[in-house]
């Protein structure tokens, strides 16, 4: 079977740099590639004609104006329908977006990077005139060099975050549907593993807390979510780590014992086992 390859927007262009944020006229950032993978969060304007757009295997058509939305690892494809289209695709890395937030679980509330056939939103023109807006003043902060332009822009995806939500709930006026078992028992981990993920890293304890047994809490998880506990558990870490060594007041060795690792040693292999580079070498 073929690898899906990871394609970092920071490989896209020449002149890319290795900032937290991208942005790029579609055709030349990913459109022509075949199928890929990015590390980061993409919000997508269509302003003229239609592509198609398929996430982690589903295939959805975006029509202007509108917006799509593509959550960090998922198998994207774009596939151009044979008319001109323009659009505008803005990438951004969670682990630095989250800086200050004291919630990293933040982005997961907003469900449609994600949830199946919420990708692409049809806009009015109203509302299309307001996201232009937003992307026109991101990118003209990208092209400036001013002490706050990096806060500037992560606050300018907090309100396009708030306005994509407000849009799709006036989409949504009914009640959502019940959860369903599984989806509970996935809820309620989320909500332990943020509480405790820095000091409780055995899938028992979790299991336990829910009182089932860890293997059917296994099984259920990986089941509903295409990941085992042990990876959710991981990948916390993995963030919160991302989000701490942000802040170059705190040597590597506070962080590690702040998470709960004996030593700086044992840290660092976690990092490096997980990330693909040790914490000093993803720091500098």
């Amino acid at each position: 079977m073929k690898t899906i390859p990871y394609i970092e927007y920071t490989e896209i262009e020449a002149s890319a740099t290795n900032q937290w944020y991208y942005m790029s006229h579609l055709g030349d950032a990913c459109a022509a590639m075949d199928s890929h993978r990015t590390s980061a969060y993409a919000i997508c304007l269509l302003s003229k004609g239609e592509i198609q757009v398929e996430s982690d295997l589903f295939v959805q058509k975006a029509q202007a104006p509108a917006i799509f939305t593509i959550a960090p690892s998922a198998i994207r494809k774009f596939t151009d329908l044979g008319t001109s289209y323009d659009a505008r695709i803005f990438f951004f890395r969670k682990e630095v977006f989250l800086k200050g937030q004291a919630d990293v679980h933040y982005l997961d509330k907003f469900d449609f990077f994600e949830k199946t056939g919420q990708q692409v939103v049809a806009l009015d023109s109203d509302q299309y005139q307001k996201f232009k807006t937003y992307f026109d003043l991101v990118h003209e902060k990208i092209l400036d060099t001013a002490p706050h332009t990096s806060d500037i822009i992560r606050s300018l995806i907090y309100i396009v975050l708030h306005e994509l939500e407000d849009v799709h709930q006036s989409r949504s006026p009914d009640p959502a549907p019940p959860v369903d078992r599984g989806n509970h028992i996935l809820s309620q981990f989320k909500a332990l593993l943020s509480e405790h993920f820095i000091q409780e890293r055995q899938v028992s304890f979790y299991a336990d807390k829910i009182h089932l047994t860890p293997k059917y809490f296994s099984t259920v998880i990986r089941e509903v979510s295409g990941k085992t506990a042990g990876e959710w558990i991981n990948e916390m870490l993995l963030l919160e780590s991302k989000v701490r060594l942000q802040n170059k007041k705190q040597t590597i060795a506070q962080i590690a014992y702040d998470l709960n690792f004996s030593d700086p040693s044992h840290f660092g292999k976690f990092f490096k086992k997980h990330a693909g580079i040790n914490p000093l070498e993803y720091r500098s």
